[in-house]
This record gives C-alpha cells, sequence and structure tokens, in this order.
C-alpha cells in the first residue's frame, strides 16, 4: 500500500509539472513561424557541408561518401597512407625503400605523398629512406626516342623531389646472375638492344596476350627483386590502388591462381626472407588519386591509356569488367578487394621454397595418387587425349578401373612411348628437359608455355633454378639411407 501511495504522488507530481512546462513553453510561442525555417536551412546546410569539419562547404564528394572541403581531403588522404604505413608496424628507422615508378599517376601521387611525409614536423616525419626505380618496357612497341622522352620525364619528376633515381630495362631479367644487373641512374642512357630483341622474340612464341601479360607481370616481379638486392634495399612500394588490387584478383580467379588471392590483396608479401614488397596505396580509390593530384597540380609522366580499344587479353577483360560494375555499383571494387584478402589457401607450413613454383614463387599443389582434384582430373584428361599410350589390357584392370601411366613419374621414355620425335628428348638444354621444367611450374604457369617451346621461351637464369632442384633431389634420393 505504502508503495502504491508513493507511486500515486509521484504520477501527480509529474503532471504538475509538465502543466508548468507547458504553460512557460506557451509563454514564449511568439516567433512560431521562425523555427521550423531554421531546421530547414541547416537540413539544406547539412547536405553540402564538409562531413568532417562541418563548417566548410564540401568541394569534392566522393562516390559513395560525403563530400569533403579541400583542407580536410588533403588531411584525410595523409593520415590514411600513414595510416597504413604505421598499423603494419613493418617499417623500421633506416629502412631503404625502394618505388616501383612506373609513370603513371598512382606512382607519380606515391612519390608526392612520401615526399609530404618527409616534410611533416619530427614526430610524425617518415624516417625511411627511398630509392626510385624505373623499368624500362622494351616491349610495349614504342620507339627509342619515345622511351628516352620518357625516362627523362621520370629523371626531372624523381629529382624535384629530391630522391635517388635509377633506371633498368625489362630485359635485364634474362641475365644468368643478379650481380650482371645493370641499374644505372635514371639520367643515363639505356642501350640493351641484343637483350631487347630476345625478349621481344620470347613474347612472340606465345600464344596470346594473356599469357604475354601474365609472363611479362612475372619477369617484373623478378626483375624488382633483383635490383633491390643490387641496391641494398630491404622492402618494395607498389603504387597498386584498389581497382588494381581489385582487376588482378578477378584476373588471377579467371587465370587459375585461386590460391594466390590473399597475397595478391594483402597489403604485405613477406614471401621472401630478405626483402617485403608492400602496397601502401591499396585503401586509395581512383577519384581520390585524381583529386589529390589536380589540388597539388600533378602532374603524371605517362598519360592514362584510352579505353576505346577491344580488351585482347583476360586481365583486361577483367579490368572492363570491373569498372563497368563500379560505375553502377559503387562497392564492387571494395567488396572484391576485401574479399580476397579474407581468403587464405590451405598450404603446408613446413613446405620448402624449393617446392614452390619456379616463375611465380607460390606454393605447388602436388596431390597424392588417391586425392581427387581439378588439377588431377586435366593432367588424367590431356594425358588420354594425347599420344601416349594407356594401358587398357584386360590385365592391368583392377575392380573394373583403368590404370593410367604414373603422372609423376621420372621416366620419359615411358611417358612418350620411346618416340624418337619425342620433344623430351630433342629439346635439351644442359640435363633440363621439357617435362622437368613443366614439373617445377604451377597449373597457371604452364598455360603460359601451353603452345610454345617452353626451353626457348623461360630465361635462362629460371632453367639453371630447375636444374639446381634436380641436383638437389638426386643428391637426397642418394644420401637418404644413411641419414638418421
Amino acid at each position: 500500500m505504502r508503495v502504491l501511495g508513493k507511486c500515486k504522488l509521484y504520477s501527480l507530481s509529474c503532471k504538475k509539472r509538465d502543466s508548468m512546462c507547458s504553460i512557460n513553453d506557451c509563454t514564449f510561442d511568439d516567433n512560431d513561424g521562425e523555427i521550423p525555417k531554421n531546421k530547414e536551412k541547416n537540413l539544406l546546410t547539412d547536405t553540402t557541408l564538409c562531413r568532417k569539419c562541418k563548417c566548410e562547404n564540401a568541394d569534392i564528394l566522393l562516390v559513395g561518401q560525403s563530400g569533403y572541403c579541400k583542407s580536410c581531403f588533403l588531411n584525410v588522404t595523409n593520415h590514411k597512407f600513414r595510416a597504413a604505413l604505421g598499423k603494419s608496424k613493418i617499417i623500421r628507422p633506416g629502412d631503404l625503400i625502394l618505388v616501383d615508378h612506373t609513370g603513371e599517376l598512382n606512382s607519380t601521387v606515391l612519390l608526392h605523398l612520401i615526399k609530404a611525409g618527409m616534410s611533416e614536423s619530427t614526430h610524425k616525419k617518415l624516417i625511411f629512406k627511398t630509392v626510385v626505380l624505373y623499368i624500362d618496357d622494351c616491349t610495349v612497341g614504342k620507339m627509342s626516342k619515345e622511351r628516352d622522352m620518357l625516362r627523362q620525364k621520370i629523371a626531372r619528376e624523381t629529382k624535384a623531389s629530391g630522391f635517388n633515381g635509377y633506371a633498368v630495362s625489362m630485359s635485364q631479367v634474362l641475365n644468368e646472375e643478379e650481380a650482371t644487373l645493370d641499374v644505372k641512374p635514371i639520367d643515363q642512357e639505356i642501350n640493351n638492344n641484343e637483350s631487347d630483341d630476345r625478349l621481344r622474340v620470347m613474347l612472340a612464341s606465345l600464344a596470346d596476350d594473356t599469357s604475354r601479360t601474365d609472363f611479362l607481370s612475372q619477369l617484373r616481379r623478378r626483375l624488382l627483386l633483383s635490383a633491390a638486392r643490387k641496391l641494398n634495399c630491404n622492402k618494395i612500394f607498389l603504387a597498386d590502388s584498389s581497382v588494381d588490387v581489385a582487376t588482378k584478383v578477378l584476373g588471377d580467379v579467371c587465370l587459375g591462381r585461386g590460391a594466390q588471392l590473399s597475397v595478391r590483396a594483402n597489403f604485405c608479401d613477406a614471401r621472401y626472407a630478405d626483402i617485403t614488397i608492400l602496397k601502401p596505396m591499396r585503401d586509395f580509390m581512383q577519384q581520390e588519386l585524381i583529386y589529390y593530384s589536380e589540388y597539388h597540380k600533378i602532374n603524371s609522366a605517362k598519360s592514362i591509356e584510352s579505353s576505346g580499344k577491344p580488351a585482347t587479353s583476360i586481365q583486361a577483360l577483367a579490368r572492363n569488367f570491373t569498372l563497368g560494375l563500379e560505375s553502377q555499383f559503387s562497392g564492387t571494387v571494395s567488396t572484391i578487394f576485401r574479399t580476397a584478402d579474407k581468403i587464405s589457401p590451405k598450404c603446408d607450413v613446413q613446405q620448402n621454397m624449393e617446392d614452390n613454383c619456379v616463375l611465380c614463387d607460390f606454393v605447388r599443389t602436388n596431390p597424392s595418387g588417391s586425392q581427387v582434384t581439378a588439377m588431377r582430373a586435366i593432367e588424367i584428361s590431356k594425358l588420354m587425349s594425347s599420344k601416349c599410350v594407356v594401358a587398357d589390357s584386360p590385365s592391368n584392370k583392377q575392380n573394373g578401373k583403368l590404370n593410367c601411366l604414373d603422372l609423376d613419374s621420372d621416366n620419359n621414355e615411358e611417358r612418350c612411348n620411346k618416340n624418337a620425335e619425342c620433344s623430351c628428348k630433342n629439346n635439351r638444354q644442359g640435363q633440363v628437359t621439357a617435362e622437368d621444367v613443366l614439373k617445377h611450374l604451377c597449373y597457371s604457369c604452364t598455360r603460359i608455355f601451353q603452345n610454345s617451346e617452353i626451353l626457348c621461351t623461360l630465361p635462362s637464369p629460371l632453367l639453371s633454378a630447375v636444374q639446381r632442384r634436380i641436383a638437389l633431389k638426386n643428391m637426397r634420393d642418394k644420401i637418404s639411407d644413411f641419414l638418421l
């Protein structure tokens, strides 16, 4: 009863207080028509105000986001770049960073962001050292004068940034040893006519543009690693934006490199013991890079190629498909590379680097004989449709199953059925055969050389690597009985 009485008293006091508030409100109701007008003005101005400072009008409007004023946009852009480096905690004081400068807008903005970070105050200043490398692509079909003009533009841009610049020709990847790599200062002329011709012949022997693009990307990565070791750099910066990462992810799925998606989309590629590859621009949209270059009046040395040409490769089709979806659905690019970032293949942690693909350095899948995989199905289908003989006599059939020749057999004469015209015997370089090379490549890399002579197309350093691996395997087999 006492509780009920208290509740009644409390309700009566609340009613009395509400009535007093309503009376007081009525006394100050002279400007009744001005309040809704002010609210309407605030609603209109909120849509055009900067989402960060809430004071200035928005100068730019990013797709799928609110607008920013000029100062806030530049602050957000610099903070995004610094946060990408700070969250990983990989960059250390005194690190020597090799920046891959292609002359395009992405790499030009990357250099400007690094320079702006090094000019900050003491507690915000970037404390690593930077070296710029330009790879002269001798396979694009441009005249030597055009290539020299592009290299001179990049040299002036690098010198204005205050960094040391170097240049190397793409054909230098054909050198036998990394010690002979000819990395010159960027203001010096590059002359590698013989090596350039050899590389063009290799690319011309490939079947299509898809294989050429994939092969060039693998050679470019290997050349970057060799140049970084030559210049004593322990980290490499790539200027891949979110669009670049998303298009490469889709292209890798189409090429059968699904197990490589996590490395392609991750910020850090730490497969190598001495060098780490980083992508500090992967969170930047292309629209942000364009606005940043306009505000700072940055002109890239290489102009963006027109998209009116028809796509002749899977990589170009994947890029057109991604950009077309992004124009209609603004979250397409972010969804693709964020999803790929979370996908990781099941691999053996104890697997040695020597068991990886000799070209792309990724893990090769070696399924056992009882394991059913897509790779084994493709190999069996290829074997059935080739000239190799399949034992189908009744004595070789067990339980209704057909016994094929061992796909991993090292006996080339059995695989070829002692055919004198087989390329396994004729196409020899030292002790390495085409069959030996294919065993040390992953599925995607073997598709690059599907209609070409692999011993003539694959660079000699990779053939030497295959020969060393075979020698080590034979040595282990010989001494395996003497090991505890």
